[in-house]
């Protein structure tokens, strides 16, 4: 693989797989990512990097803040690599196995912690590669951070100045490396309390309003799973009443609508609470309805610079290019609320958040060397601008 004529050099898959291994084997669920946190500073500063850790666990309850490593660069520009440090449990004590076909597993009794260790892995891996390298390169900056899998609780906390309008790879999709999700989720939730009227359901049954039967009505009337070509809605938690004898005057349900455009997750949110809201007045009780807007989604236009630079990047490295959509919730959103650029890439972590969750070697290295090819050729770009501004200059 070569850019601006210049080969460019390889991962090294030996390390990228220790490296990984030896990450997995670091429990971290989300709020306690100390361990990782310490691993990726010694790597990254053993790389030559300049390394942060933010002062965000006192908002966010983690054991450790955000980390930011940052390789300076030869040329203009800054280029994120980000992923997340916890993980999914059971992960009390990982025993990852690398077995005869290539494929890294855990003993079974636990998740392996691909998502989203790949990412640190190869982000590591990366840096690593660029700072032994004579290649062309912007800044990298690698930023990895905590409580991703309980609500995106890390990138919340960031700094809201933080990306100023940079590509930022992350580093957190399913699929074949040298995939790119395009366009992600407007996300709502919801928590509503139906109230009703007790009374003893034996001796006078007809006295009482059951908020159960209300809620259960409302979600009965709900279109849920998918709803049309681009949302989804679910109600995913219910509770309430006091005993078997009383009907019960209080429940509430939660649940969320999530859509790839604004308005059809707005159109989604009103059908839900017009539901909601006609339960309730049909029973002559009441509801209180609490909607929070979560994040925002995103869309990539394949003619953008980013979709035309993962391609040829991928395109590079011999990798089959995809651009895909989903309705699954990662830092991106987060991230591009607070100004990046992102592309989220595929790693080719496999069943994550189970314990038959598997990795492939091949995936995982290829997943650096998708990164490597991204941040050469976005390098390489740069530098002959400015050359060719440096010409220009010369010749006025």
């Amino acid at each position: 693989m070569t850019v601006g004529g210049m080969g460019l050099p390889e991962p090294d898959e030996k390390r990228v797989l220790q490296t990984f291994l030896e990450l997995a084997r670091i429990p971290s669920p989300s709020g306690h990512e100390a361990g990782v946190a310490a691993y990726a500073r010694s790597a990254f500063e053993h790389a030559g990097c300049e390394v942060v850790i933010d002062d965000t666990a006192a908002v966010t309850g983690s054991d450790t803040g955000n980390l930011i490593a940052t390789l300076p660069g030869t040329v203009p520009g800054t280029i994120f690599i980000t992923a997340h440090m916890d993980t999914m449990t059971p992960a009390d004590e990982i025993r990852p196995q690398v077995g005869e076909d290539g494929i890294i597993r855990s003993d079974g009794t636990s998740v392996l912690g691909g998502d989203d260790k790949v990412g640190i892995a190869a982000a590591i891996e990366v840096v690593r590669v660029l700072a032994s390298a004579s290649l062309p390169r912007p800044e990298v900056r690698v930023l990895l951070t905590v409580q991703e899998e309980v609500g995106l609780v890390g990138a919340r906390a960031l700094a809201d100045d933080l990306f100023d309008g940079a590509l930022t790879l992350v580093c957190d999709e399913p699929g074949e490396p040298g995939t790119v999700v395009v366009t992600a989720p407007f996300h709502h939730t919801f928590s509503a309390t139906f109230r009703g009227v007790a009374s003893h359901a034996a001796a006078a049954p007809e006295m009482g309003i059951s908020a159960i039967r209300m809620a259960a009505d409302a979600v009965a009337s709900m279109q849920l799973g998918r709803v049309g070509a681009d949302a989804v809605a679910n109600v995913g938690t219910i509770g309430g009443g006091t005993a078997d004898n009383t009907v019960p005057p209080e429940c509430t349900i939660t649940g969320e609508c999530r859509a790839f455009t604004a308005e059809s997750a707005c159109a989604v949110r009103d059908a839900m609470t017009a539901c909601m809201e006609r339960a309730a007045a049909d029973a002559g009780g009441k509801v209180d309805i609490e909607w929070t807007f979560q994040y925002p989604g995103f869309l990539i236009p394949a003619e953008a610079a980013s979709s035309r630079l993962a391609e040829r990047a991928a395109d590079a490295c011999d990798l089959p290019f995809m651009r895909v959509e989903s309705l699954g919730a990662t830092d991106a959103n987060v991230f591009t609320l607070k100004g990046a650029s992102c592309l989220l890439v595929a790693t080719g972590m496999k069943d994550f958040h189970t314990t038959h969750e598997s990795l492939a070697v091949r995936d995982l290295v290829d997943t650096a060397r998708f990164l490597l090819a991204v941040i050469c050729m976005f390098g390489d770009d740069a530098g002959r601008g400015a050359e060719e501004l440096a010409g220009a200059e010369d010749t006025a």
